[in-house]
């Protein structure tokens, strides 16, 4: 019985890394996927390095950035979700104050790498 619930964590663990899923963290009691994946701006013009969904609990990272640029990237998308949750207003100026403020401080390579052993 161990054996094929280990077997069955190994897959799933796999599966994870394969679709791009780096892993889970709780922000405001939710649970949020963490998901490093290609992505596209809808203005062709501009780059898009996240985005995060209310309705999937997903944080999407831009797959093609370097590593600094997803970390502070993650704590940007957690601080759009921590705002969203508790009904904070909020302007992507104040947001990314703060994220790079957080990322100049090495939270964004804590949250990444705190992220990144739950999938290991």
């Amino acid at each position: 019985m161990y054996q094929i619930s280990v077997s069955f964590r190994t897959h799933l663990m796999e599966r994870d890394k394969k679709m791009g899923i780096l892993g889970e963290i709780s922000i405001g009691g939710h649970v949020y996927k963490i998901v490093v994946q290609e992505l596209k701006h809808e203005d062709p013009k501009k780059t898009l390095y996240g985005r995060h969904s209310v309705d999937d609990n997903i944080i999407y990272i831009s797959d093609s950035i370097v590593t600094s640029r997803k970390e502070e990237t993650l704590i940007h998308e957690v601080l759009h979700a921590i705002f969203y949750n508790t009904g904070l207003d909020h302007n992507e100026h104040q947001i990314e104050a703060i994220s790079n403020g957080l990322f100049q401080l090495g939270i964004g390579e804590y949250l990444w790498d705190l992220t990144a052993s739950q999938n290991k």
